[in-house]
């Protein structure tokens, strides 16, 4: 009996095995040494050095729906049994209603059922935890501990601690480039989320004072914590936006001023952080429209999302509150008379951002805010 670390792909990711097989792979060598990896048909089971760090290191990654930390025993009925109880007997609290759950893709290769080993453990678990009032419950719904456990070829997998993951395609599967701008909680979740459907993001850091650069590359690194490479060239450019703008024309020409840059950039797909329920109908048309005589293929991914944009932010690990995104919101509200009046200036300061642009090449790690930051 020893413990692995065993990934369960997301649904989009089943036709991408090799490429996610290659993410983790990555991730996990830049600390410690993959020895083996099984393949089976609904998960992906790593022998590695330290299974608890590797854990954690792994849940981040992109086309993943859970992380285990398992016990892999042989395929023998009375083991596997014994194994649940035990790992209950250890996570289960006082209370606690527990369900067993197991799941068996290859049925033909062991002499006995699913339901068999969630029957028989569920029962003798039950009987071990009388005495702190735990008991089962009628489904997994309802349960307040779930040990879940995974017969596999050879082996059976009974989980310790599960991670859930974010989902999504593997880093880069798409093999296309899209172009996106970082200048705020909503253009980095856009990016993020062009990210976890595969995409490779060709990122603009847009900033117009110090403490802006310091938390855009803050929300960069949300970013590029969740790829599997090593390095990563971004662009950083600055924008002469003056402090006594109010909150609504200053987010009106950050988004149209980095908009804009983006277009003028080689990528042909272009990220747009807008969203119907946040930014005007009008602004949303009329940046579309420049987007498309620009010759360039816009993405919108929360275009249409509503309430559900604090939990797409909370998913995406951003760490920012409620009360920021409704700030955001507040300032949405710009008038199209307004817009116009300051088309030249939007030309202007794009035209200057475009020139302001440096390209740096930055190892991904804990370091790389100083890494920009002094590069610029």
């Amino acid at each position: 009996m020893d413990d692995v670390l065993v990934v369960f792909p997301s649904v989009f990711s089943l036709n991408k095995i090799k490429k996610l097989i290659e993410s983790i792979k990555k991730k996990i060598e830049l600390k410690f040494d993959v020895n083996k990896i099984t393949t089976e048909k609904s998960c992906l089971v790593f022998e590695v050095d330290d299974v608890v760090d590797a854990a954690v290191l792994t849940a981040d990654i992109f086309g993943i729906e859970k992380v285990a930390i398992a016990k892999r025993i042989p395929n023998e009925f009375k083991k596997i049994v014994t194994t649940i109880v035990n790992t209950g007997k250890k996570t289960i609290l006082p209370g606690e209603q527990f369900f067993v759950r197991v799941q068996a893709d290859y049925p033909e290769t062991v002499g006995f059922t699913r339901s068999d080993i969630e029957f028989t453990s569920t029962g003798d678990l039950a009987a071990e935890l009388s005495d702190i009032s735990a008991h089962p419950a009628k489904n997994e719904y309802e349960a307040t501990k779930i040990i879940f456990s995974y017969i596999g070829r050879e082996s059976t997998y009974v989980c310790i601690h599960i991670y859930t993951g974010v989902g999504g395609l593997p880093f880069g599967s798409q093999n296309k480039k899209v172009a996106c701008s970082i200048h705020n909680v909503l253009s980095a979740t856009s990016c993020l989320m062009a990210v976890k459907c595969g995409y490779l993001p060709q990122i603009l850091i847009v900033y117009s004072s110090e403490p802006e650069l310091k938390e855009n590359i803050r929300l960069f690194g949300s970013i590029a914590h969740r790829t599997s490479i090593n390095t990563l060239k971004i662009r950083v450019t600055h924008i002469d936006l003056s402090d006594d703008l109010n909150g609504n024309i200053r987010l009106m020409l950050q988004e149209s001023i980095a908009i804009k840059i983006l277009t003028v950039l080689p990528e042909r797909n272009i990220i747009l952080p807008l969203s119907a329920s946040i930014h005007p109908f009008w602004f949303v048309e009329a940046i579309k429209r420049r987007t498309l005589f620009a010759g360039k293929t816009p993405f919108m991914p929360l275009l249409f999302l509503t309430d559900s944009i604090y939990h797409t932010v909370d998913d995406m690990h951003l760490k920012y509150k409620k009360q920021d995104i409704n700030m955001l919101i507040n300032n949405a509200v710009f008038k199209k008379e307004a817009y116009e009046k300051y088309q030249k200036k939007i030309d202007a300061l794009s035209k200057d951002g475009k020139k302001n642009i440096k390209t740096i090449s930055l190892k991904i790690g804990p370091n790389y805010l100083h890494d920009i930051i002094d590069s610029i």
